[in-house]
């Protein structure tokens, strides 16, 4: 009879480290969460009809960055990206040796704005946009380099070639596309290393660039966010000229568990046409972070 207690007891013992071993084996891990954007509730895009302003629009992004449209002398349209912050409706916006203060006033969707620049002041009407839930997207708001994953395969002939390099730099992207004899017409030097990468919910997308240019484009879903394919419409010339972006087509994917949590894959497939020779398709991957 105490036999049978003493084993009774050992049982009652070793049985709660039993659910402890067994807790230990089943725990999941924390999927990751991504940082809401600072300034999602100042987000928008506002529209300008005046030609008191060489302004066509400005676009507040859900992060830091901003958006300028804006006619040069010779009535081209151009983009300059930058960053702003605000109080009490008075953005103040910088990009490389520029600055802006503009006041916004109340208002659905017709605003009173006021641009001050180089000295001069003008209040304009503006169209106000906003993105509708735009702060529950993953992919809206600011983001960094990390790495690029280039993939090169030549049409006619098995395999891809696959390499990473670091942060996001397109002239070390032709060099190395040209190494396995994929030629590349545009010369990037060391103008076009990625700073930022910015999607704004009102459907803006620009690459900011270390040398202050940029690329911008507008951006849409293909069919739904969960497919993850989308399209850019490039805006400026450079872009439309980058064998690696020119096809517009690309698709994008947030990691929230796994090796890569925390990063946004952002995929553009283009076909990079030769002279003499067989195409490429080729695949471009930017590793993102916050």
């Amino acid at each position: 009879m105490k036999l049978n207690k003493f084993i009774c007891a050992l049982m009652a013992m070793a049985l709660p480290l039993g659910f402890i071993a067994c807790g230990s084996d089943d725990k999941e891990e924390t999927p990751y969460v991504f940082p809401t954007p600072a300034n999602v509730a100042k987000a928008a895009k506002y529209t300008f009809s005046s030609q008191e302003t060489p302004i066509k629009s400005v676009s507040f992004g859900e992060g830091n960055s901003v958006i300028i449209e804006q006619q040069n002398e010779d009535g081209v349209v151009e983009y300059v990206v930058g960053t702003y912050t605000e109080q009490n409706g008075v953005y103040t916006v910088s990009s490389g040796g520029q600055s802006w203060r503009i006041t916004v006033g109340d208002g659905a969707t017709s605003v009173d704005v006021t641009i001050t620049t180089n000295g001069n002041t003008v209040t304009v009407v503006a169209t106000k946009t906003t993105a509708s839930n735009s702060g529950n997207t993953d992919i809206i708001g600011d983001w960094k380099p990390f790495m690029t994953t280039l993939n090169l395969h030549k049409q006619g002939t098995k395999g891809t070639v696959t390499d990473e390099l670091k942060g996001i730099d397109f002239q070390a992207l032709k060099a190395r596309a040209e190494k396995e004899g994929c030629k590349i017409n545009e010369d990037f030097k060391d103008e076009y290393v990625v700073k930022t990468a910015t999607f704004q919910g009102v459907g803006l997308f620009c690459v900011y660039f270390t040398s202050n240019k940029n690329y911008t484009a507008n951006w849409r879903w293909k069919t739904t966010a969960a497919a993850g394919d989308l399209k850019f419409d490039w805006q400026d010339k450079d872009a439309m000229n980058n064998d690696f972006l020119k096809d517009g087509n690309a698709s994008v994917k947030v990691y929230k568990e796994g090796v890569y949590a925390g990063e946004c894959w952002l995929s553009l497939k283009s076909t990079i046409k030769q002279d003499n020779d067989a195409d490429w398709d080729v695949e471009v991957i930017f590793r993102l972070t916050r």
